[in-house]
């Protein structure tokens, strides 16, 4: 399964780069908005985590064009961001996101947690 991660703290992707990896996922990583938007629409991966506050493009915008794109649009997305306000999270659900994760509410295992949970239910 492949997993696409559109982080812009390095460490952060780092960090969920090798949980997912020792997982047995085959892990895609973007940096910037723009950069995650390309490998989605050319790897087609399993689940993109989005981060919302991005350089070049915000994950809002990522969202939205991956949505738009006949590609991506079925991709399932979690918005993974340290914005909760409630704005933020209906924004997010609205536009699609499967969930919305707050990065300092859960640990890069509960993370993986939801990401597997939701899989197994599509299978």
């Amino acid at each position: 399964m492949k997993i696409l991660l559109i982080e812009d703290d390095q460490m952060l992707l780092d960090m969920y780069t090798l949980k997912f990896s020792e997982a047995g996922y085959e892990v895609f990583k973007a940096g910037t908005g723009k950069l995650g938007y390309e490998i989605a629409k050319k790897n087609k991966p399993d689940v993109i985590l989005l981060d919302i506050i991005l350089p070049q493009m915000d994950g809002f915008m990522v969202m939205e064009n991956l949505k738009k794109d006949a590609v991506t649009k079925k991709i399932p997305v979690f918005f993974l961001t340290n914005l909760k306000q409630e704005n933020d999270v209906e924004k997010g659900k609205e536009l699609g996101a499967i969930d919305y994760l707050v990065k300092a509410m859960l640990t890069p295992t509960q993370i993986l947690e939801k990401v597997e949970k939701y899989l197994k239910s599509k299978r």
